[in-house]
């Protein structure tokens, strides 16, 4: 049963418990609790963005920002384009630790802060860091959706209801009699993370093992280094990978797995493997989770204690302790008994030529077929439900021709939903959690019609192009990005037939440049996040 006395707004819930195990040996809260106040020293007075990987640093951030009386702001997308334009829309900075350096590069202006040692526990009379009772209104994350459906959204997060949305979640994310330890294939950034590794440490009894974890390795060693009963904390992506790579591991107690559905076979072979159940995690970064199953064995949802779902028709909302309702953008069906039945989503039905089905009916076929190791459908992005709009299909099958998975498709789908082509690519633009987004998939699109990639330009705040070049509000000149580009493009232009600028590039956004040439026309386009801010049409002086 869940202990009232969770529920308490401190920093972090009986700071005398191990909180995490490090690579350096047990932490307890006073540990996180003396990391924090030291780190919030030096941190300014504004938002922050997160650049921490390892889920220790993260949460010694994330603390200190709390005590600096701020918040965080948590993006799956970790691009520097999308974190610059964070800290320009929140008036935030970028903040790294120098044991925990992100490998896709700094942000233009980021903070690069010390973090002190693991502290020894502290001895009796010595004094012990404070542990304040936060106000339950104070905001302390802005979290971003992943965009897997539509752009990323954010959402406030305010201490109180992050502290009751754990509570509430512990009973199913942590059923055993002892206090379970969670080992993370995810990272804290994402509110699967957020909410599995980090919240459920410092609200509950919970414990998470921290280190490295990209790789399955990884996961074995945290697994090692873990006290039982563990937890695993994984998307199907990466249960995958774990199960192919065939490594000995500790007995985990139970899976937990979220982010996308559960292939049935994988389930089925995990706990063949790994003797243990295989749960899903049914929510949103809108609202958390709120819902569970045992995928091997029911198709139902179990909602968690406190949750309430609403259904009216074809729409859905869904309120929980702490939270307000939230409109589901899935098709669901009440059940009783606190269960409900998981329809499909929204947006994920495609209508073509008078005719209906689903994105993920689609995928299904397509990652059925042998060969094909991963692969997505895209829809048509504007005018579904048009007589010349076509599907595309992008596949990972390097022992396959895209004309071999063409065929297997025309065995198995309506002509309708065929796509116009199957394009070929070494990997799918999956996020740190595995999802494959809208914008992702659109961008991959976008660059298979760009053509060749050539390089990019990022333009430091103090360039001297900037100085006079909208005072106040410097834009990068148009002339210096289209120089830059046909200077990586190698070309020599006899003539330019039109150059559009669709948007303005600011200092320290990297435009990331691509050229397609057909017969004595090229083609030089030039993107920022996926949005093409350059078009460039002209003829080359070889053809």
């Amino acid at each position: 049963m869940q202990h009232t006395a969770e529920r308490d707004l401190s920093l972090v819930y009986t700071p005398e418990r191990t909180v995490f195990y490090t690579p350096s040996g047990p932490a307890t809260g006073y540990d996180l609790l003396h990391a924090a106040h030291k780190l919030a020293q030096q941190l300014p007075d504004c938002p922050v963005v997160s650049l921490c990987q390892d889920i220790w640093s993260f949460t010694v951030l994330f603390l200190a920002v709390v005590l600096r009386g701020q918040y965080l702001l948590l993006s799956s997308d970790r691009t520097v384009s999308r974190l610059t334009d964070l800290v320009q829309d929140y008036g935030a900075v970028c903040v790294a630790l120098e044991n925990d350096l992100p490998t896709e590069g700094l942000p233009p202006n980021s903070l690069v802060l010390p973090i002190g040692a693991r502290q020894a526990v502290p001895q009796e009379g010595v004094h012990l860091s404070a542990n304040p009772v936060i106000d339950s209104a104070q905001l302390v994350a802005v979290v971003f959706t992943s965009g897997s459906s539509g752009q990323p959204v954010g959402h406030r997060k305010h201490w109180g209801a992050l502290v009751e949305r754990s509570c509430v979640a512990r009973d199913l994310l942590d059923p055993e009699q002892a206090p379970a330890t969670a080992v993370g294939t995810v990272p804290p950034y994402h509110m699967y993370g957020f909410e599995t590794l980090v919240l459920q440490a410092i609200h509950t009894r919970g414990r998470t093992t921290t280190g490295p974890c990209a790789y399955p390795a990884d996961w074995q060693a945290l697994l090692e280094r873990s006290p039982a009963p563990r937890i695993l904390v994984t998307t199907p992506l990466q249960l995958r990978s774990l199960l192919r790579a065939n490594l000995a591991l500790p007995h985990i107690a139970r899976v937990i797995s979220a982010a996308a559905p559960m292939d049935m076979a994988v389930a089925h072979e995990a706990e063949l493997t790994l003797a243990a159940p295989v749960m899903e995690i049914y929510g949103a970064t809108e609202i958390g989770s709120v819902a569970m199953r045992h995928t091997t064995q029911t198709p139902l949802w179990q909602l968690y204690k406190g949750v309430v779902l609403e259904v009216a028709g074809e729409d859905a909302s869904i309120s929980a302790p702490g939270a307000p309702a939230f409109p589901l953008s899935d098709f669901v069906e009440p059940l009783p008994e606190r269960h409900f039945k998981l329809i499909g989503r929204k947006s994920d039905i495609v209508k073509l030529a008078a005719k209906r089905t689903s994105l993920a009916a689609l995928n299904t076929v397509l990652l059925a077929v042998p060969g094909v190791i991963d692969g997505a459908f895209l829809a048509p992005e504007e005018d579904q439900s048009g007589a010349l709009a076509r599907m595309q299909v992008f596949a990972v099958a390097p022992d396959l021709t895209a004309e071999q998975i063409m065929q297997h498709l025309r065995e198995q789908l309506d002509p309708a939903f065929l796509p116009r082509r199957v394009v070929l690519v070494e990997a799918m633009p999956r996020n740190s959690v595995g999802k494959l987004t809208v914008q992702g998939l659109r961008q991959l699109a976008a660059q298979e019609a760009d053509g060749v990639q050539l390089g990019t330009l990022c333009v430091s705040p103090d360039h001297p192009c900037l100085p006079g070049h909208f005072p106040g509000q410097p834009v990068v000149p148009g002339v210096v990005v289209l120089e830059e580009g046909l200077a990586q493009a190698k070309e020599a232009p006899t003539h330019i037939l039109q150059v559009k600028f669709m948007q303005p590039v600011l200092p320290g956004q990297q435009v990331v440049f691509f050229l397609k040439t057909e017969g004595a026309r090229a083609r030089l386009t030039g993107r920022v996040g996926g949005n093409a801010v350059l078009r460039a049409t002209f003829r080359v002086a070889h053809a």
